[in-house]
């Protein structure tokens, strides 16, 4: 049998072929070059020259009477309207992030780098990442050793701050904005309004506490003397850029970036109470710039800081997914058995 692999995210699209049990070089295309998928299948289908007898689909979005529209893109898949083009087609379409749940079950353990303490038992998984949004699944295992994968949206909850210098942040974005929810700072675009609201604080108001906690990402971050940038960045890869050039702001806007992170984790962490770990997956944190960020910030600290539930929450292990598009082997399970 062949199968049509389609990871379809708000900024990428990326295809392939599964055949004879064997995955094809994946084809990747920009989402905001087509106005609907048929163009992208029918420009992929005519490079290949295949007909596959399954279409298995991870969209960005949710999935509500077999249509999906993406969050973060003005993009939907109908399953009707492919089911009109491709009659003789099996069609599956599922949230993206049920495919990095399938992902994180077939990775070697060589490839998971752990935070902090914790050890993982059979139990509830989370597994959660920032990319063009903020997605995030529960990986829930069943009696007789399979899984159900639980989608969520848990990335448009309010955002929380609980310390003065969150809320600080959360006080200069919500004057543009409202309500602000985790994933309009734990995103792509999210670390941009993020850099703008502490450039800002920054210049105009550092008080006391401010400059306190600016001195802690100082020291954890390595960072000697910093800079301050002539322009302002418009996008994701030029905080990257700034931050590894040692610039104050960009720093202190992935100093944050990750504090609201592990409360974020933490929330979710607790509501299906994952024992079973969680796991950080994506692109974007798996850049080598923010990587190396990451393991030397305060996530673990923030994800732990839950009052009564703060020892609970400790021996939850915590795992960086070191191994990129793991969403293709949840594309191949489900091509496989469903």
């Amino acid at each position: 049998m062949v199968a049509l692999l389609g990871d379809i995210g708000g900024t990428n699209i990326r295809l392939s072929l599964l055949k004879n049990n064997e995955i094809n070089e994946v084809s990747y295309y920009k989402t905001s070059d087509f106005s609907k998928i048929e163009e992208v299948i029918s420009l992929y289908l005519n490079k290949v020259n295949e007909t596959p007898l399954h279409f298995v689909f991870g969209v960005a979005g949710i999935v509500q009477k077999e249509v999906v529209k993406l969050t973060n893109a003005d993009f939907e898949i109908d399953k009707a309207r492919l089911k009109a083009l491709y009659p003789n087609t099996k069609i599956t379409l599922v949230n993206d992030f049920i495919l990095q749940g399938y992902g994180v079950l077939k990775v070697d353990e060589k490839n998971l780098r752990q935070f902090g303490p914790g050890t993982k038992d059979k139990g509830v998984q989370l597994v959660l990442g920032p990319g063009t949004g903020l997605g995030s699944c529960f990986v829930i295992p069943k009696e007789d050793g399979s899984y159900t994968i639980l989608s969520s949206e848990g990335g448009h909850a309010s955002l929380s701050a609980i310390t003065p210098n969150q809320q600080k942040i959360l006080a200069e974005i919500t004057k543009d904005e409202m309500p602000v929810s985790f994933e309009d700072v734990i995103s792509g675009s999210g670390l941009c309004r993020l850099y703008q609201a502490i450039l800002k604080i920054n210049q105009l108001a550092p008080d006391a506490a401010w400059l306190k906690e600016k001195e802690e990402m100082l020291q954890a971050f390595g960072v000697q003397s910093t800079m301050e940038s002539a322009f302002i960045p418009l996008r994701p890869k030029e905080i990257t850029a700034l931050a590894e050039a040692q610039d104050e702001v960009a720093l202190l806007t992935f100093w944050y970036f990750f504090e609201f992170l592990g409360i974020y984790a933490s929330n979710l962490a607790l509501t299906l109470k994952t024992t079973g770990g969680v796991y950080l997956v994506g692109n974007l944190l798996n850049l080598e710039a923010i990587k190396g960020l990451l393991i030397k910030s305060q996530f673990r600290k923030y994800f732990e800081l839950k009052g009564f539930f703060s020892n609970y929450l400790k021996e939850i292990p915590i795992f960086l997914v070191e191994q990129t598009n793991i969403q293709i082997e949840g594309l191949v399970y489900l091509a496989k058995n469903v």
